[in-house]
């Protein structure tokens, strides 16, 4: 065993925080005397100005003002607590700080003087045994000998000793950190504003402030609050990672267990941020004789906390593959319900079919727990992702999640499977392949006119996107969008210019006006192809685009978006011949569905019964209803002619 490994964690600097409690104190101060000075102002109007009538208009500044001073309570708290953290907290902390770093050099120092005694002791007594193994000499030399192990084992023991009060030790700063956070987070007052009439009040700003130029006379950048808030916790993400990899596999597993949120949350790591985290915990580690991570911070997170670099997006799919199918392992020999255990076993089973039969290899492009539910949220890529042409991603609709992973697999195997059938008969070698997203939570029937669920899929799926584009740059990238998928998708491209250059909707749900005058704009500057259909017995659709909804535009009425049919018809150029007929979709169903209200086709009109007396309406129902991804359907196949059309006539093709 070698000396003193545990490295010890930084504290916070007090000044740091003594700085923090001054700045939000003199800035709730100056908000509060401005309020009471507007305030007072505007009481005095009178006596310049006659108004009759006036009403509540005098006091109507009122309700503003004392939100300012609750806020400026909420603030004299915060400043408490940060003095309080600073007075006790560091002081105390810093103290155990100091005698461990002393204690390190110490132990490291006779750590060192035991190892050097024993090995030069060791020297002495066999150079005297082989000698004369029985002189009085060779004895004294075992004698010493005996005493400098001894000496050296009670050294490996202060050694460890002092490594486990450093674990302790860490264990205690984060405490103390999210003893911090929680009680900053309690503090409320002011922070739910109301204006002159007593509507609730938001804040507007989109900009984090201009930077100063970097040189006399260079720009001036101007920062949004999105990417100053990203960039911020991508670093502070990344730094946890690397502190988790630098510890201990047992420590990394405790800690993400009592932060269960993180594993989600590191998904929205700004992707080249991603990148340079894994190639820094790379050249760190090694991999073993039989190709596992056998050292460094990789080897300790693939034992205690894979998910953590599963979920990275940027960094090589198989990496990801790699880490995110050991947290499936882990996930499973742990404690889980039976819902969780039914879903994350069907991963597990269509993993292990992967490269066999018809299944094309699979990858794990991530894992986690959804926050709200703890419902398994994944990815999974078919086909070689990272050495694709053209990466198409497939997304599904309401009240859908892994628990339906059998039949949304299927249907993304089947359109990797024909698009790669498609292109060979082109004589083409671009490589497809094809992403099943569900790492969205989609919400119940009860979520299908809202906007908040949509909008933060779009953020997850963005992310998984640019994660692709920079793993495999010049990839194209394409998206099939089912329901409210399309809402959801088309959000993303709307936020997201360039990053797709072909999109195809099944049975929208509908997509917002701002949205919609994106989608316009993107297919007049030719960065965006919008492919739209829906079935004539599709009657669910419609009902996402309601008047109530907030994404009421079908769109099938944006300029510029191409329609094309579902209804059964002759799909020119699919398969090995002139063409292939394609099957009608029978309902909202995006697979094939033995429900029986998409399998009602027709009626047959009994003339009369006599219970009850009259004629009687019996639907007819066939055995299965096709879907929008069926295989067989006409939608399918006109989705795969023209991905293998947009592959082979994009430029670049590195087939």
């Amino acid at each position: 065993m070698s000396a003193v490994r545990g490295e010890l964690p930084l504290l916070l600097d007090p000044t740091v925080l003594e700085m923090l409690g001054t700045q939000v104190f003199t800035a709730a101060s100056t908000l509060a005397d401005a309020a009471n000075q507007a305030n007072d102002q505007w009481k005095r109007l009178p006596e310049v100005f006659v108004v009759e009538d006036a009403g509540i208009a005098e006091t109507m500044l009122d309700g503003p003002a004392g939100t300012a001073a609750d806020f400026v309570e909420a603030m004299k708290s915060a400043r408490r607590v940060l003095d309080e953290f600073t007075v006790t907290t560091i002081p105390a902390l810093q103290k155990r700080r100091d005698e461990l770093e002393a204690r390190i050099l110490t132990v490291n120092q006779e750590h060192e003087t035991a190892q050097s005694g024993l090995e030069s002791a060791d020297a002495a007594y066999w150079r005297s045994y082989e000698t004369d193994p029985a002189s009085d000499s060779t004895r004294r030399a075992g004698e010493a000998q005996t005493d400098a192990t001894d000496a050296w084992r009670d050294a490996q023991d202060a050694v460890i000793a002092l490594e486990a009060d450093i674990r302790v030790f860490r264990i205690d700063v984060e405490a103390a950190e999210d003893f911090l956070a929680s009680d900053l987070k309690g503090i409320s007052g002011g922070d739910d504003p109301r204006g002159a009439w007593g509507v609730p009040v938001t804040s507007t700003q989109s900009s984090w402030g201009d930077t100063a130029a970097p040189y006399p006379g260079g720009p001036v950048s101007d920062e949004t609050l999105a990417d100053r808030l990203r960039g911020d916790m991508s670093d502070a993400v990344a730094a946890r990672i690397t502190a988790l990899g630098n510890g201990d596999p047992d420590d990394a597993k405790e800690w993400l267990g009592a932060h269960p949120d993180f594993a989600g949350t590191v998904g929205f790591v700004d992707v080249d941020r991603a990148r340079a985290l894994w190639d820094q915990l790379g050249r760190a580690s090694a991999r073993g004789d039989d190709g596992a991570w056998a050292t460094g911070p990789l080897a300790v997170l693939l034992g205690g906390a894979p998910t953590v670099i599963g979920n990275l997006n940027g960094i090589p799919a198989a990496a990801k593959d790699e880490f995110n199918r050991a947290e499936l392992e882990r996930l499973l020999d742990g404690e889980l319900t039976d819902d969780q255990r039914r879903k994350l076993e069907s991963v597990q089973a269509l993993l292990n079919r992967g490269g066999q039969n018809d299944t094309p290899e699979v990858d794990l492009l991530s894992l986690f727990l959804e926050t709200d539910d703890a419902s398994p949220r994944v990815s999974l890529g078919f086909g070689d992702v990272d050495a694709a042409d053209q990466v198409t991603t497939l997304t599904h609709g309401i009240a859908t999640d892994v628990g339906q992973l059998g039949e949304w697999s299927r249907s993304a195997m089947d359109l990797q499977d024909a698009v790669a059938a498609e292109l060979r008969e082109h004589g083409s070698s671009a490589n497809p392949a094809v992403v099943l997203f569900m790492e969205w939570d989609s919400g119940t029937p009860g979520n299908v006119w809202g906007l908040e669920r949509p909008k933060e899929g779009a953020e997850r799926l963005a992310q998984i996107l640019h994660g692709f584009a920079a793993s495999n740059p010049g990839v194209q990238l394409d998206l099939g969008l089912h329901s409210l998928g399309t809402t959801m998708g088309t959000e993303m491209i709307a936020n997201n210019p360039g990053l797709v250059r072909n999109a195809w909707l099944y049975g929208s749900a509908g997509v917002t006006e701002r949205t919609a005058h994106d989608l316009e704009n993107l297919i007049r500057r030719n960065e965006l192809n919008l492919f739209v259909t829906h079935a004539e017995d599709d009657v669910v659709a419609p009902v996402g685009r309601w008047d109530l909804s907030t994404h009421e535009v079908d769109p099938r009425t944006v300029a510029g978006a191409e329609r094309f049919s579902s209804d059964g018809g002759w799909v020119d150029g699919y398969g090995s011949g002139e063409g292939e007929w394609g099957m009608r979709v029978e309902g909202h169903n995006p697979q094939v569905s033995t429900e029986w209200y998409y399998r009602i086709d027709g009626v047959v009109v009994v003339p009369f019964s006599p219970i009850p007396p009259g004629p009687l309406i019996l639907p007819l129902l066939d055995d299965e209803a096709i879907g929008y991804l069926d295989r067989r359907s006409e939608s399918f196949k006109r989705t795969v002619v023209e991905l293998a059309d947009a592959i082979v006539s994009a430029d670049g093709v590195r087939g």
